[in-house]
C-alpha cells in the first residue's frame, strides 16, 4: 500500500478506536507528581491509569506546532512542513569489522562522528549513538554528548534516559551553545508497550517538555508480543500510545514541541522475538506518517533497518524497503539512517556510507521540476534525429556528471571489465571510503570558551 492510497475514512477510524482506549482502558503513567497533574486538571486516574476523554484529546493537540527550528550558533534545522531531519545510527552494542563483531571503543564513537560531519545527508547528530564499555556508567552520556558537540558542527539529540543524564546533557548544550533560549537541542523518548510510560522515561522527555525543547515520543511495539498480532491491531494501539505521549507533553507546558514517533518491529513468532525490518514494517512506517499528519504533528520513522548479520543481500534489501519508504512518506525526523543491522544491534562503518549511497541516490531524483524547457531539450532532440545518439553532444558533455546519479560504491562496469580491475567488491569499497572520509576529516574550530566546556565534561578522556 503507498501512502496516497491511505483513505481519510481510514484514519478516522483509527483515531476513533484511539480515543476509545484512551479514554476506557487508559494508559498507565508511574510517576506521582504527572498523576497528581492530571488530577489537578480534572483527568480521571486510578492508580497509575490515567484515561483522556475526546476534549482533553482535542484540547492538547490543538496547542502542538507542526514544525520547529533547532536553531544552534553553527546551524539551523526546521523539523516540520517540510523540513526533514536525517539523523544516524543510535544503540548499537556492537561494531561488525570483517565479519566480526566486537565492542564499540571510544576511538569508533568518534569515528561515526566524523562520518557524521563530513556526510551530505546528515544534518543531526544523536549523542547516544552506542553502547562505550569504557566509559563510566555515571558520566556515559555526558562524555557521548560532548563528543558530539566536539566533532560535529550539526545539532544533537541529548539523553533522554532518565532525569539526570537528560538535565545534565541539556545543561551541556545550554553551556556549549551558551543560550538558553529557542530551541538549541531535542531529546528522543520511548512508550513501553503496550500502554505504559515508566518514571525515569517519563522524567527523561519532560526534562525537554518543561525547558520548552522538542521531544520525540516513540512506540516500538512487537506485534504478537507486545500489541496485538493483527496489523490494525498494532496501528491503533501504537497511536494511542504516542498519542498518550503527545498529550503529556501538552498538559505539562501547552505548545512544547513535541514529534509523533514510530519505530515498531515485526516480530519472529516462531522464536518470539523482535525482527526490524519487513513489508509490516513499511506499513507501520506509512500509518506513522499519516496518522501524525491527520493531527499536524511532526513525525519521527525509523530509517536503515535490517536484521542481517553481513553485508549481504538480505541486508541492503531490508535496508532499502525501510529507508525507501520512510523517504517515500517524506517523513520530518528520519532515525537510525545509516549504519544499523542486526535489529539495531550492530552497526558497521562500510554499512553507514552504503546506506548513506541509497539516500543520495533516491534524494537525486527529487528535483521539482524535470520538465523545464531546458531539461525537456527538444532542440537535440529534433538535431539528433531518428536513428543517431547523443554522446557527443553538447548537452551530454556538459551535465552528464550531475544529470544521472552515478553509485560510486557499485559495480556498474561489465563482468570482464570488473575481472580485470582486479574484482574489487562493494564491500572493499566501502571499506576504502570509510578510510578516506577519516583522513580528510577537518575538525571544527571552536572558541576557549567552548573549549573550556568540552575539555570539563570530557576530562579523563582525551580524545
Amino acid at each position: 500500500m503507498l501512502i496516497n492510497q491511505i483513505k481519510q475514512t481510514d484514519l478516522e477510524t483509527i483515531h476513533e478506536k484511539t480515543l476509545y482506549l484512551l479514554e476506557h482502558m487508559g494508559v498507565d503513567f508511574e510517576h506521582p507528581e504527572l498523576l497528581e497533574l492530571y488530577r489537578k486538571q480534572g483527568i480521571r486516574t486510578e492508580g497509575n491509569r490515567v484515561y483522556f476523554d475526546r476534549k482533553t484529546v482535542e484540547r492538547a493537540l490543538s496547542t502542538v506546532p507542526p514544525s520547529f527550528v533547532l536553531k544552534t550558533p553553527f546551524e539551523e534545522l526546521k523539523i516540520g512542513e517540510g523540513g526533514q531531519a536525517i539523523c544516524s545510527a543510535s544503540g548499537a552494542r556492537k561494531i561488525l569489522r570483517d565479519n566480526q563483531v566486537y565492542d564499540p571503543t571510544p576511538e569508533d564513537y568518534v569515528n561515526i562522528r566524523k562520518l557524521d560531519a563530513s556526510s551530505s545527508m546528515i544534518n543531526l547528530s544523536s549523542s547516544p549513538l552506542t553502547y562505550i564499555p569504557a566509559f563510566p556508567k555515571e558520566r556515559a552520556e555526558v562524555i557521548k554528548g560532548a563528543l558530539t558537540l566536539k566533532y560535529s558542527t550539526h545539532p544533537v539529540i541529548m539523553s533522554c534516559f532518565g532525569k539526570t543524564d537528560a538535565e545534565e546533557t541539556i545543561q551541556l548544550a545550554r553551556d556549549f551553545y551558551d543560550t538558553d533560549e529557542g530551541y538549541y537541542t531535542i531529546g528522543v523518548g520511548n512508550v513501553i508497550s503496550p500502554m505504559r510510560y515508566a518514571k525515569d522515561d517519563i522524567e527523561g522527555q519532560l526534562a525537554y517538555t518543561k525547558r520548552n525543547l522538542p521531544v520525540v515520543i516513540a512506540c516500538c511495539a512487537i506485534p504478537g508480543m507486545t500489541s496485538p498480532v493483527t496489523l490494525g491491531g498494532t496501528i491503533v494501539q501504537n497511536n494511542a500510545e504516542v498519542l498518550a505521549g503527545v498529550i503529556m507533553t501538552q498538559l505539562v507546558n501547552p505548545g512544547a514541541p513535541v514529534v509523533y514517533g514510530n519505530t515498531t518491529y515485526v516480530s519472529n513468532m516462531r522464536k518470539a522475538m523482535p525482527v526490524s525490518w519487513g513489508c509490516e514494517e513499511a506499513l507501520f512506517i506509512q500509518y506513522a506518517k499519516a496518522m501524525a499528519d491527520y493531527y499536524h504533528v511532526p513525525c519521527r520513522t525509523g530509517g536503515s533497518l535490517s536484521m542481517g548479520k553481513e553485508l549481504d543481500y538480505q541486508n541492503g534489501a531490508e535496508t532499502a524497503m525501510s529507508l525507501m519508504t520512510s523517504l517515500d512518506v517524506k517523513a520530518d525526523f528520519i532515525f537510525h539512517s545509516f549504519g544499523e543491522m542486526d535489529g539495531l544491534n550492530v552497526f558497521s562503518f562500510e554499512k553507514y556510507v552504503l546506506d548513506e549511497q541509497i539516500m543520495e541516490a533516491r534524494k537525486s531524483v527529487e528535483r521539482i521540476d524535470i520538465f523545464s524547457e531546458e531539461d525537456m531539450d527538444l532542440e537535440t532532440i529534433q538535431e539528433v534525429g531518428p536513428g543517431g545518439n547523443y554522446l557527443a553532444e553538447e548537452e551530454t558533455i556538459l551535465r552528464y556528471r550531475t544529470e544521472i546519479y552515478y553509485p560510486e560504491l557499485y559495480s556498474l562496469e561489465n563482468y570482464a571489465e570488473w575481472e580485470r580491475s582486479g574484482r574489487v567488491s562493494v564491500e572493499q569499497k566501502a571499506k576504502e571510503r570509510v578510510e578516506k572520509r577519516l583522513k580528510e576529516y577537518t575538525a571544527p574550530e571552536y572558541t576557549e570558551k567552548q573549549r573550556t566546556v568540552l575539555k570539563k565534561a570530557l576530562e579523563g578522556f582525551d580524545l
